[in-house]
């Protein structure tokens, strides 16, 4: 029986790679997201919420739980903090993405298994995947999307700083997806990328 193909998908910041996410997942693609599988991890792993404290201090929890507005703001602004937070979840978070395939890589009623990475090229992950999709859009209206999520501009450049130029991105992705038109537009899109899988 063939395996599910194995696509991660990134994108800059605000550029709708969620949006091509859940489309996909709406035409049949099984999709993770690494972000949720994060946010698992520090809220339901002890012994990952007890190390990422011990690294960061208590003073990222609110309510006894690790606020993660409060680690991105520390993180993004001490790169030798952001690479040791890294060096700590990466490893974690490429298990579970591992066991979430395992579990459905032979089910036909999925026609490819998607998970939403979008540092995959810059951490040198690419090789765990068959595809890499890229999600690229204008760049000021990633930024408002970004700033109307309760971001500030500040915020944006300092997390771009950490991804490449999202030009680099699709250049050396296998396939891009333009995110420059209305929500039809983006789903013949990735409808056309299905097709072209399968």
């Amino acid at each position: 029986m063939l395996s599910l193909r194995k696509i991660a998908v990134t994108g800059g910041i605000a550029s709708g790679k969620t949006t091509v996410c859940r489309l996909l997942k709406k035409h049949g693609a099984y999709q993770v997201s690494a972000d949720d599988i994060i946010h698992q991890l520090l809220e339901k792993n002890a012994e990952c919420k007890r190390r990422v404290i011990a690294l960061l201090g208590p003073d990222i929890l609110t309510d006894d739980k690790i606020d993660r507005k409060k680690v991105a703001s520390l993180v993004f602004s001490d790169h030798e903090k952001l690479q040791q937070l890294e060096n700590l979840l990466h490893p974690l978070l490429f298990t579970k993405i591992e066991e979430e395939y395992r579990k459905v890589e032979h089910d036909n009623r999925y026609c490819c298994f998607v998970a939403e990475v979008p540092l995959i090229q810059e951490i040198g992950k690419e090789k765990e995947f068959d595809l890499i999709l890229a999600v690229i859009g204008d760049e000021k209206t990633a930024k408002e999307r970004f700033i109307a999520a309760g971001f500030s501009k500040q915020e944006y450049d300092r997390r771009m700083k950490r991804q490449w130029d999202p030009e680099k991105k699709a250049e050396l992705a296998d396939f891009t997806i333009t995110n420059d038109g209305d929500i039809a537009h983006l789903e013949n899109q990735v409808k056309e990328f299905i097709h072209t899988l399968i």
